[in-house]
């Protein structure tokens, strides 16, 4: 019988490592040590009573001394480190444990103070020490501050209560069992049975895996696992085989009977069980376990042609209380008009698990459109505990039955046009809160759920609604657009009054030195022709900044040539080499000044922040077949192939992306670009060659009156 020990280690080295590589951690990493000890104190066990002329039977009994103190240490901190970690009331105790088990472990190695073991006549004798009884004094503190830290964390944290009952029943076990029987049968004389004693050490590892496993691993995917099902039926294999071939009868012939008829069972039984252990097992013995893909599956076929909204919150309340086992649960549903109008809004209760004599719904309440639950979970938008909600939302509840808000969800389900209802789940009949799992999964049924209300929505509302939103996206643009004018606007008349200035401190000089009337006629002509050029930029100006002229009257020939260096002129001034290739005689194009400078101002800019330290800016202009080019080029970082597609959309922006050619702000810069363009009746198109040279083409029509005069 001493060889079940092996199969009792492989599982404890198992079940250390599958836990400690699902979710490494110190708590994890502390179970696995505490089993790797256990394992080999159990291997010990099993040398020195099977192998006894074979091994050095002192150093496997030192051995075994020490694992129990690491396996005794383990269960300590591991105590701890669950469910939240803790320090020991005194911080000293924590060195002066170090320092008494580093100290019985070099007792026990280097003398024979604790114990000694001797092989006398067949048998094996253990010689104690003094120090035995301080070392079995010392394991029995350690047990006991781990009863007594599972007993606090069980006061201090009522979730995890049902999970360090678990542990505090492995525990247990193993203290019971091994008291009965290495001690109690011991004092009768019965040593026959001190394996059973032994064993028991595998019940705080399970129990211990059990409840980490619970918490961390999300309801045990030690058990959810494929492979891990191929384990656990291998190993039962092999445990039955071993303990078909130690059952002693009265000829070898009946044990290799035995052994072929286990093995006929388990060619037949394996697969199923392991089928078991997959998918029945999981929602038998797991609590809280359910399949997503299952529940999706169901609802999918029992909503595919449903067209009535509270039949269809119905099912789904009814669902998610057979998955939760809910105490309770409530669903408010909107109520539409005979022209599909929303009227307001009913909340109905739907019985629980523990209400299995409620009706299955009933209407509870009449809410109106801006009752405050409504607004609420309207304003919201998504999965929220009741705990987070307004106090008296909570008051509501907590007079129909929640009496943990905390322990409550609140799911809202919208369609393309309303809030169409809310889902309330109540308190579980285990009292657990919702896992991230389960949060995680209730956010992909209410994508599902949307899109079934959606396809409820008629296809004129949602015509209605897209022109309603494109209406509001073109208002938005309109309204971007004249901001990003007045900017501009800004920015020119500024830039204007410092050009002016310059003729004007020309004149003032050449006036105050005018002597006689010869000088007169000699300033005069310099005066003259600084009074021209300041009349230039004021006109020049207006005619970019004339922002109350409407659209048709503001439409007039401009000269892209004149357009570019004015905003040239305008861009910030930085260490970048600026270069201007212009066409002479560039033909004219029919638009409005003011937004072709808002549009090359933003290009010029985009490509100037394109090039984060040095680089060139070209723009060229030339006329080909009936058109005006601007072609606008920086030598920046570029544009990376997956943004290419994106730079065109509203709230895109090349600054977050770490892109080039970013867009300053919030992403509206080549949007408003790509609409004064199109109002244009122009084209803009981009080459990108990363690390080289990013272009940004625009093609704007040529004047028809501008091309017969003789233009090129």
């Amino acid at each position: 019988m001493n060889f079940i020990f092996v199969p009792n280690a492989i599982v404890l080295v198992l079940l250390g490592l599958i836990t400690w590589r699902q979710n490494p951690g110190r708590l994890s990493f502390t179970y696995l040590m505490t089993n790797l000890s256990v394992a080999v104190w159990a291997l010990c066990f099993m040398l020195l009573h099977e192998f006894q002329t074979l091994v050095p039977i002192n150093p496997v009994s030192q051995l075994q001394l020490v694992c129990a103190i690491v396996f005794a240490n383990g269960f300590i901190y591991t105590s701890l480190l669950y469910p939240a970690v803790r320090k020991m009331p005194w911080p000293w105790l924590n060195g002066l444990n170090l320092l008494t088990g580093l100290g019985f472990t070099v007792l026990i190695l280097f003398s024979d103070v604790v114990s000694r073991a001797e092989l006398q006549e067949g048998s094996i004798v253990y010689l104690d020490g003094a120090g035995y009884l301080y070392y079995s004094i010392y394991l029995v503190l350690l047990g006991s501050l781990t009863v007594i830290n599972l007993f606090i964390s069980y006061r201090r944290y009522p979730e995890y209560r049902v999970r360090l009952a678990y542990m505090l029943t492995g525990l247990g076990l193993f203290i019971f069992l091994s008291i009965f029987f290495d001690l109690i049968l011991v004092l009768f004389g019965n040593y026959d049975l001190l394996v059973f004693g032994h064993l028991a050490s595998v019940f705080p590892s399970l129990f211990f895996a059990y409840a980490i496993s619970k918490h961390d691993l999300l309801d045990i995917r030690l058990l959810v696992r494929r492979n891990t099902a191929k384990l656990i039926v291998a190993s039962l294999i092999v445990t039955s085989l071993y303990l078909a071939f130690q059952i002693s009868f009265s000829s070898p012939a009946s044990s290799l009977i035995l052994i072929c008829l286990f093995g006929v069972v388990w060619a037949f039984g394996a697969a199923p069980l392991e089928l078991l252990l997959v998918t029945t097992a999981r929602r038998t013995f797991v609590h809280g376990w359910y399949d997503a893909e299952d529940i999706l599956n169901r609802l999918s076929g029992a909503l595919e042609q449903e067209k009535n909204r509270r039949d269809i919150f119905r099912q789904l309340i009814e669902e998610l209380d057979n998955t939760f086992e809910l105490e309770r649960a409530h669903y408010v549903v909107a109520v539409r008009g005979d022209e599909d109008d929303l009227r307001g809004y009913e909340l109905i209760a739907c019985h629980g698990s523990g209400q299995p004599s409620v009706a299955s719904s009933a209407v509870i309440e009449a809410l109106a459109v801006d009752d405050p639950f409504v607004e609420e979970c309207r304003n919201r938008g998504s999965l929220a505990g009741l705990d987070e909600f307004a106090p008296a939302e909570q008051r509501r509840f907590l007079a129909l039955g929640h009496l943990h808000p905390e322990l409550c969800l609140v799911i809202p389900c919208f369609s393309p046009e309303i809030l169409e209802g809310v889902l309330i789940l109540g308190e579980r009949s285990n009292q657990e809160a919702f896992s991230r799992r389960d949060r995680q999964f209730l956010t992909r049924l209410r994508g599902y759920v949307s899109a079934i209300l959606y396809r409820l929505t008629p296809f004129e509302r949602l015509e209605k609604l897209y022109a309603e939103n494109q209406k509001r996206l073109h208002e938005a643009e309109i309204e971007l657009m004249r901001a990003e004018k007045s900017r501009a606007i800004a920015h020119a008349t500024r830039q204007a009054h410092h050009e002016i200035r310059t003729p004007l401190n020309i004149i003032r000089l050449s006036a105050r030195r005018i002597r006689d009337l010869e000088s007169v006629e000699k300033y005069r002509e310099i005066i003259e022709a600084q009074v021209d050029r300041a009349t230039e930029i004021v006109e020049e100006t207006l005619a970019f900044t004339d922002a109350d002229a409407d659209e048709s009257e503001r439409l007039q020939s401009v000269d892209i040539n004149q357009v570019l260096a004015r905003c040239l002129r305008l861009a910030p001034e930085t260490n970048h080499e600026k270069v201007l290739d212009l066409q002479q005689n560039l033909p004219t194009v029919q638009g409005i000044p003011g937004d072709l400078q808002v549009l090359f101002s933003n290009l010029i800019k985009n490509g100037l922040e394109a090039m984060p330290e040095a680089g060139t800016l070209r723009i060229r202009s030339n006329a080909e077949r009936g058109e005006v080019v601007i072609a606008v080029s920086d030598t920046g970082v570029g544009i990376a192939p997956e943004l290419r597609e994106k730079i065109w959309e509203p709230y895109f922006s090349g600054k977050v992306t770490a892109a080039g050619n970013a867009t300053a702000r919030r992403g509206w810069g080549l949007t408003i670009c790509n609409r004064i363009i199109t109002e244009h009746k122009g084209t803009i198109q981009f080459t990108c060659k990363p690390g080289l040279e990013t272009t940004f083409t625009v093609r704007l029509p040529a004047e028809p009156s501008a091309l017969i005069s003789g233009a090129p």
